[in-house]
């Protein structure tokens, strides 16, 4: 591998690190606030009578943040739920053509998701849409969720065009690991 494309690699790796630490602290300090305001508000609700007004609609805000935050990095990671019952049948050329396949399909898919919510967030932004308790304006959330998207299509990008080999390796030393510690 020459300089510059080494460069780049490197680069290219500790921004997507970096970017990968950002999300899952962010959906770490979501479940945390999620937890705490559960808390509180049952504390509230049978000690004091005091419920604290709009608990469920913030928790439900942080519940898609949270799930949207962590998509990109469970995606490149590439630990969605997978059942391989014929995995070893299929020679490994075809399962990595059938990877690629999956993984250029899966960009348009989060794509199409990701246009599809801007657009509802453009809308909500015009029409100053807010939450129904606490008036918290919902477009601002659509397009953090959009970004999520957009983010996650660009990973499946990513994943479709590098070699797959790599991705190979580490799965099967994950698979290991994870067979190692049952």
């Amino acid at each position: 591998m020459n300089r510059p494309a080494s460069l780049a690699a490197r680069l290219w790796c500790n921004s997507a690190a970096v970017l990968q630490r950002l999300l899952d602290r962010l959906a770490a300090l979501m479940l945390i606030l999620m937890m705490l305001l559960t808390t509180v508000d049952v504390v509230g609700r049978y000690l004091f009578n005091r419920p604290v007004t709009g608990s469920a609609e913030l928790i439900e805000i942080m519940l898609a943040a949270m799930i949207f935050c962590v998509l990109p990095t469970i995606t490149w990671q590439q630990e969605h739920v997978a059942v391989d019952l014929t995995e070893h049948l299929l020679p490994r050329r075809l399962r990595q053509l059938r990877d690629r396949l999956y993984h250029l399909l899966m960009v348009v898919g989060a794509a199409y998701m990701a246009m599809t919510v801007w657009k509802l967030a453009e809308r909500a932004a015009r029409y100053e849409t807010v939450t129904e308790y606490l008036a918290i304006p919902t477009s601002g959330i659509m397009f953090f969720i959009a970004g999520c998207l957009w983010l996650t299509a660009f990973t499946f990008l990513v994943l479709g065009v590098i070699s797959t080999r790599v991705a190979y390796t580490g799965q099967q030393q994950g698979n290991q690991r994870e067979a190692v510690s049952l």
